[in-house]
């Protein structure tokens, strides 16, 4: 009696494991696109895969699951780091899985098509590589003494703070297009990141002013100007960047960068700001702050930041 009671329990310990074990349908091992760069086996809801240079990167839409493990094509486990809201992986993986999400998913790397060059096009151009180019000047110091804060309630930070989400926006939306790669993305996030931190820190005001296609007329909103000139008269420093839209630098696109610097210049100047303080860089494609294969992307890229580095 006891053997066949001992019988009955495996038999029923068995049947549990066998009901609570995950149920694969014939989709599961159907590869499905998920980004511009890899396809996946299994259900990869929420999570995006990129090639960025030399390495993969990962964005988890839900934040940062716990437990989490990366294994190459051979099952070994490999290293990371975060950076910018991404899992950057220590090599550039043709094959790998992701575990710890109470599921598995493989993903595989799409072998792309080597990119036709349309310069009547530069729309759908692949983005140049400029990881070095972003120019807001980490390297000035001010001495801890001299520094005025911005505080919370003065109106430039509100406007830094709305424009960041427009841009922050933006780039959501493009995540959830599979059309954009790891490398625009990543370079867009970590930028607006850059440009998040000195805001947070409060010790100098950085703004953006958009100009129209083709256009240098430095035309600022009037709340904007009038948040700002009142920094921008005791201001240590002030750098003036000037970007189109442009993926291609051209002459003319050279010229318009230039003009806009110019034009932003002339008008601090007019308004008593120091001409001595202030520096101009401009630059004629590329250092994009928003997604450069969206119109409303490319509008956010023609412009002028200001950087109103602080007494």
């Amino acid at each position: 009696m006891k053997i066949k009671h001992n019988m009955i329990f495996v038999s029923a310990l068995f049947i549990a494991a066998c009901s609570q074990a995950p149920v694969q349908s014939s989709m599961d091992n159907v590869p499905q696109k998920v980004s511009r760069d890899y396809e996946a086996i299994g259900d990869a809801t929420g999570i995006r895969p990129y090639v960025y240079g030399k390495h993969t990167l990962i964005k988890f839409e839900a934040g940062k699951p716990a437990f989490l493990s990366f294994k190459d094509e051979n099952g070994a486990s490999v290293g990371y780091k975060i950076q910018g809201g991404y899992y950057v992986l220590d090599r550039k993986l043709d094959s790998f899985t992701v575990a710890g999400l109470r599921r598995e998913v493989k993903f595989n790397l799409i072998q792309q098509e080597p990119p036709i060059v349309d310069v009547e096009n530069t729309v759908d151009l692949p983005i140049e590589s400029d990881a070095n180019a972003w120019s807001l000047n980490e390297s000035t110091e001010i001495s801890a003494d001299t520094v005025r804060k911005i505080k919370s309630s003065d109106p430039i930070y509100a406007i830094m703070n709305k424009q960041m989400q427009q841009h922050r926006d933006l780039l959501s939306i493009a995540s959830e297009n599979k059309k954009y790669t790891g490398e625009e993305l990543f370079q867009i996030n970590s930028r607006l990141d850059l440009i998040e931190y000195k805001i947070a820190n409060r010790d100098e005001a950085i703004v953006h002013v958009y100009f129209p296609f083709n256009n240098t007329a430095f035309k600022p909103e009037t709340d904007l100007i009038d948040a700002l000139l009142p920094l921008a008269k005791n201001a240590a420093s002030i750098n003036v960047f000037g970007r189109t839209d442009s993926r291609v630098a051209d002459e003319g696109n050279k010229q318009v960068a230039n003009g806009r610097v110019m034009a932003t210049k002339e008008f601090l100047v007019t308004h008593g700001v120091p001409e001595n303080i202030i520096h101009t860089y401009p630059r004629a494609s590329g250092d994009f702050i928003a997604p450069a294969g969206m119109e409303e992307g490319r509008k956010l890229n023609r412009r002028v930041t200001i950087e109103v580095i602080m007494q």
